[in-house]
């Protein structure tokens, strides 16, 4: 009898463990679908404006960190920087004395870092005659708590104009940045160091206008720029192979760019100079690794003027609007009614 109870517990005992694990499992599954459905719902809830109500502000640069849940927006008339939660809630984050207009702006991921192209056309409260058209620095700041880390002063690089527009990564710690009043793109390699990485003639502009803008990196290795209504493909093993995109529709202009996935591209199209057109964002579309591309779709339900950068959000894609036009417009009306949109193609 002794026996057979000692048999029965010890029997007993793994089943009791393999249904602790089993609940465990069960337990971890839940939690897990738990969290997919918290993460579907956050993203569902997202509301098709997001209000950047403070007066002046004209923000450029955009972009959302996943790690933070926090979309940093930079403002190009004040030289600063703020940040707006999943729920809208928007607060300073950077504010630095050195920061002209602030433009584009990546995160860096692996070193919790955000990067800032500081740049000055003229039209900051900040800006200076010394500055205008020379100012080329980019500003690191801890994505954290906002401390500045290092400047990096591109200006020294290539003699000529300067404006630092746009910025994008590779996620291995290199960063390219495009120069609107000089035929160049940059690089910061992952220890900091800067240099010229393309010099080309097709990235040049008449004196005073705008050339390269936005940029973004693609995985297969290599950069895709914009540049008025074109958009070129730079290859990062053979630098000069730098190809023109043949676009099956023309653009009016671009200014920020995003990849939606490899082959779909999502560009801000905007006018300030010259006679006005429709506004809006474009879808384009490749089946040949961007040797061409192809007008899917355009947005142009806009909710503002000058559409800038471009971001994702969760699964979302955002853009903000500058309304640059009103500092140059004497007659204009401080605005206070700035927002980001949520960009919704018809398919």
């Amino acid at each position: 009898m002794k026996n057979t109870i000692i048999k029965t517990v010890l029997i007993c005992i793994p089943l009791l463990i393999f249904s602790c694990k089993s609940d465990k499992k069960q337990e971890l599954k839940n939690d897990e679908e738990i969290t997919k459905t918290d993460e579907i719902k956050t993203q569902k809830e997202l509301p098709n404006t997001i209000a950047l109500n403070e007066l002046a502000l004209h923000p450029e640069g955009i972009v959302y960190s996943n790690e933070t849940k926090k979309t940093y927006v930079g403002s190009y008339f004040k030289g600063k920087i703020v940040t707006v939660d999943l729920e809208g809630n928007m607060n300073d984050f950077i504010i630095d004395e050195s920061l002209v207009a602030v433009v584009g702006m990546e995160v860096d991921t692996k070193n919790n870092r955000l990067l800032v192209c500081n740049s000055n056309s003229g039209l900051s409260k900040k800006s200076t005659k010394e500055t205008i058209g020379r100012l080329a620095e980019v500003v690191i700041y801890d994505l954290t708590t906002g401390e500045k880390l290092k400047t990096i002063d591109l200006a020294n690089l290539y003699q000529g104009g300067h404006f630092l527009n746009d910025i994008t990564t590779d996620g291995k710690g290199n960063f390219y940045i495009t120069d609107s009043f000089s035929p160049v793109i940059y690089k910061i390699d992952e220890n900091d160091t800067p240099s010229v990485l393309v010099n080309d003639k097709q990235f040049e502009v008449p004196q005073g206008a705008f050339g390269l803008n936005g940029i973004v990196f693609h995985e297969d290795g290599y950069l895709i720029a914009g540049k008025s209504g074109k958009l070129y493909k730079i290859d990062l093993s053979n630098l000069k192979n730098v190809q023109e995109i043949t676009l099956d529709k023309p653009i009016n202009s671009l200014d920020g760019l995003l990849l939606i996935d490899n082959n779909t591209l999502a560009l801000a199209s905007n006018y300030f100079a010259g006679p006005k057109f429709d506004e809006a964002i474009y879808k384009i579309e490749t089946s040949d690794n961007w040797t061409t591309g192809k007008v899917t779709n355009t947005f142009k339900d806009l909710a503002g003027v000058f559409p800038t950068t471009l971001t994702k959000i969760n699964n979302d894609i955002f853009v903000s609007y500058g309304y640059f036009y009103d500092l140059v417009n004497p007659e204009s009306e401080p605005n206070d009614s700035f927002k980001l949109q949520k960009v919704i193609f018809s398919n």
